[in-house]
């Protein structure tokens, strides 16, 4: 059980979803993280401890930190929504006794979601993203302007992008910063790569979705001024005129415990309501 932190209300519905989950059977464990928040003796650590299941509690920005902690480690996520956006989680509060009851029985359909990984030079420790990776702009004013060569395998996909930056996502993170951008929605059962170009001022760019093996290179021009990797809107590395990022497929995708999967759509569109 991983509650979002700094929710009480949260931190109070984790404390019924592991009594209830014991009441049934099962040994939940509550993230190290919270045991001074809630009162449970059964503790793990995220990325250590083998887990069969790991739930989560909160909105997007705590399932994104939670699947940068656990790197590539084979566990499935089920997801209550408790949080501002929480597009990424199909579990409304008041359901976790019929979700509970459902994953001991077996009730749920796991999904895979492809995620992308992003390589710096120097910078070892670059978390796999589920919903993209941006190279933005670092600066305000006349800096605010980067101009970037952005590169699909040997070929130059775009010659010179002149801009905010540029956003490379994934199916899932179609509907998240690449859309606010323009950028078109895809099937997250796909497995495809977004490219969607962020304010440029170059006319001859557009947003382009390419196969899932392919590889973008994203090279800060000499004449730019500096810019900023940015994962899942959180985990960020400053990058220097001259710098490059590569982005590829991560080699495993991630996994979801999944209850409500046609809603797919209907919770995209409701946006627009």
């Amino acid at each position: 059980m991983v509650p979002k932190l700094n929710s009480p209300e949260a931190l109070q519905l984790a404390k019924l979803v592991l009594k209830y989950a014991e009441s049934k059977g099962m040994t939940p464990y509550l993230d190290v993280r919270a045991r001074e928040l809630v009162t449970w003796d059964k503790l793990f650590q995220i990325g250590r401890d083998q887990l069969d299941m790991l739930i989560i509690i909160g909105g997007d920005g705590t399932v994104l930190n939670t699947l940068h902690a656990l790197r590539d480690a084979d566990v499935p996520v089920a997801t209550i929504r408790h949080g501002r956006r929480g597009f990424l989680c199909d579990v409304p509060p008041f359901e976790y006794s019929e979700m509970i009851s459902r994953i001991a029985s077996g009730d749920y359909k796991v999904v895979e979601y492809m995620r992308l990984e992003g390589r710096v030079r120097g910078v070892a420790d670059v978390p796999p993203a589920l919903n993209e990776l941006a190279v933005i702009s670092s600066g305000s004013g006349r800096a605010k302007v980067v101009r970037l060569y952005v590169r699909r395998g040997d070929e130059e996909l775009y010659r010179r992008l002149v801009g905010d930056g540029l956003i490379v996502a994934t199916p899932v993170g179609s509907t998240a910063y690449s859309l606010a951008a323009g950028g078109p929605i895809l099937d997250p059962s796909m497995n495809a790569i977004v490219v969607t170009p962020l304010a440029s001022i170059t006319l001859c760019t557009r947003p382009v979705v390419l196969p899932p093996d392919t590889e973008v290179a994203v090279t800060v021009a000499v004449d730019s001024p500096e810019a900023v990797l940015i994962v899942d809107g959180a985990f960020n590395v400053r990058l220097k005129p001259k710098d490059s990022v590569t982005i590829r497929r991560y080699f495993k995708p991630a996994k979801f415990a999944r209850f409500y999967v046609g809603d797919y759509y209907v919770k995209i569109f409701e946006r627009c309501l």
